[in-house]
């Protein structure tokens, strides 16, 4: 028996759907992942195991799958497009589809036995019962499009509910995170735990506000627990992608860059506020937590060479090799790591490495920062402004997926090129201009007529279900952030009120995602209110102690906002801050501003 697949898996193509049309043949869409460990048990089985022996290694399987379907295999985190139309609720993701792409059965999982008797039946119901399948399919596509139009009337309802009543959204998502907290174990709910970052975010930023203690202490009890048990490697640092159990003991082993990406600065803010609130044990517990985290990744998912610096996607579950102690892992090869550079991912862990510096007092982590954003600006960002998905090693060289234009790409790159404004004086300019043309390709290719904007361009002669244009609420949520942002940098009022616009059209779906919503109600938060503003006047690297500064204390939103004499000299004049003696800073709320603030170590006190 061979140990991997049999089957003669295609790629997404059109030749693909057109072979399947000119043979009537019905199509099977694997969606997996190199990091998924039952997509490997599809593909190979479980040594020893009677049950889990392997569907695309099986000679019988694989013969019929060849003979009678089109099958196509994609990755998730290549295709992320593709993913969100058809994954099942899972990986890997089985879906039997008609030559059109239209779903007509999926599954996740499927072992051999339950896969001998799919296999024959999809068949069958293509063969014999074709037409009442394609009645179905017309109904369901009829009933994706009336359920998705939003009435102009409601539209204007729900932005003006955004813009007067926000704390009504933020206290509703607040409210069921409490609900569904487990004071036991930490984290949400009684069953698999996944880290939910946004949701503690969200906590982290009421507590701010609110100082009530029990916000602080769900979130630093959920972080002690994720970074002590067993989803965090102890040996060699970083989190693995999620538990089996409630008490957080038994993890799905891969490691992700995007679960890092998003836990650190959930971790970095908590260590803010534990050491503003005195709480210097449970800010050493977390501290000691992240550094190891970052160490793992610097040290094992850093490429970092001449040009081209960025940090692999994942690392492969593997349960006998996590489970040994260093000195054992040392006599085995590690698992598989994925060297291809998604931007995404990039552009999240560049703004967790900003904060790192400035929490962890690491200026190292902002030159990185810096290195990435190099790496992710000239070989990831197009001139029209669009941005590539992710980069593949090909012949030696780093080459570009197809992928490009999509909303999460955009929009994570926008933020992360904002970030680093506020976070490098000598990088501003640039990277405000790379951030304008990154949010002007959004504008201009993904905004869709009730204000909120597609996951991708128009693509009329795109296979399958990619013909229908989705609009995901949580790319929506982080462009939104990116573009309020942008406002408040460039004193641009209209970068809100397209945030407020896109936030609205989702003004009623947010509800069925529960604790879930986070990201919605974080992004609401900030778009309807100003933000705290530090504006720091200066020359180039005089400013830098000042921005560490800005930055040092915990704020839900702020702007740290570096005004140069000379090429900002329009706005030091329009809003009267005096250029007798630089640098200087003021703290300001909308047209309010405290007096000069000349010295670094006053600003970090008057921030607090």
């Amino acid at each position: 028996m061979a140990s991997e697949s049999r089957v003669l898996w295609r790629e997404w193509s059109d030749e693909a759907f057109a072979e399947a049309k000119a043979q009537d043949k019905p199509v099977l869409l694997g969606i997996s992942a190199v990091w998924c460990h039952w997509c490997h048990v599809m593909d190979r089985g479980v040594p020893g195991d009677p049950v889990h022996t392997g569907v695309y290694n099986n000679p019988q399987i694989a013969d019929f799958i060849n003979a009678h379907f089109i099958p196509i295999r994609v990755d998730n985190d290549q295709r992320p497009d593709i993913n969100a139309r058809y994954n099942m609720g899972g990986w890997p993701t089985t879906c039997f589809l008609t030559p059109d792409g239209d779903v007509i059965y999926g599954a996740t999982y499927l072992a051999p036995a339950q896969m001998r008797q799919l296999l024959p039946r999809v068949l069958e119901v293509w063969r014999n019962e074709r037409e009442e399948i394609l009645k179905q399919l017309k109904g369901r596509t009829e009933d994706a499009e009336r359920n998705t139009r939003i009435t102009t009337s409601t539209l204007a309802e729900l932005q003006s509910s955004i813009s007067q009543r926000p704390s009504a959204i933020v206290e509703d998502v607040a409210h069921a995170i409490i609900r569904n907290f487990d004071p036991k174990h930490g984290g949400l709910g009684n069953g698999q735990k996944f880290p939910m970052s946004d949701a503690w975010e969200l906590l982290l930023a009421i507590y701010a506000q609110t100082r009530e203690k029990r916000l602080l202490d769900m979130v630093v009890k959920t972080l002690v627990a994720m970074g002590t048990r067993g989803m965090y490697d102890r040996v060699a640092g970083g989190w693995f992608r999620y538990s089996t159990t409630p008490d957080w003991s038994v993890p799905h082993f891969e490691k992700m860059l995007e679960d890092h990406a998003r836990l650190t600065p959930v971790y970095l803010h908590a260590i803010q506020l534990c050491r503003a609130a005195g709480r210097e044990d449970d800010a050493a517990t977390l501290t000691k937590i992240v550094r190891a985290s970052l160490d793992y990744l610097t040290s094992t998912l850093l490429h970092d060479e001449a040009d081209l610096t960025y940090f692999a996607g994942s690392q492969d579950a593997d349960e006998t090799y996590y489970l040994l102690s260093r000195e054992e892992r040392a006599q085995l090869p590690a698992p598989f790591i994925d060297w291809r550079l998604y931007a995404d991912w990039n552009a999240l862990m560049l703004s967790a490495l900003l904060q790192a510096d400035v929490v962890l007092d690491e200026p190292a982590y902002a030159d990185l920062a810096a290195r990435i954003w190099r790496t992710l600006v000239n070989r990831c960002v197009n001139d029209d402004g669009s941005v590539v998905h992710s980069l593949i090693s090909k012949n030696g060289a780093m080459v570009h997926a197809s992928l490009r234009g999509q909303l999460g790409d955009q929009a994570a790159l926008a933020k992360a090129g904002l970030d680093l404004a506020q976070h490098r004086p000598e990088r501003t300019a640039d990277a405000l201009a790379v951030v304008r043309r990154i949010v002007a390709f959004a504008m201009r290719e993904l905004r869709a007529p009730e204000g909120n904007f597609y996951d991708a361009p128009a693509n009329p002669n795109a296979q399958g279900m990619l013909r229908v244009r989705i609009q995901p609420i949580f790319d929506n949520c982080t462009f939104a952030e990116a573009l309020v942002m942008m406002s408040a940098l460039a004193d641009e009022a209209d970068g809100r009120q397209a945030a407020l616009a896109a936030l609205a059209a989702f003004g009623d779906e947010y509800k069925r995602y529960r604790e879930h919503a986070a990201p919605y109600a974080l992004a609401v938060m900030r778009a309807a209110q100003p933000p705290d503003e530090v504006a720091i006047v200066g020359r180039g690297d005089e400013t830098l102690p000042f921005v560490r500064a800005a930055h040092a204390t915990y704020s839900p939103w702020r702007i740290v906002r570096v005004l140069d004499p000379e090429r900002d000299s329009a706005v030091i004049a329009q809003r009267g801050y005096p250029a007798a003696r630089l640098p200087v800073a003021f703290l300001c709320r909308g047209t309010a501003c405290s007096a000069p603030i000349y010295a670094p170590d006053e600003l970090r006190a008057a921030s607090v």
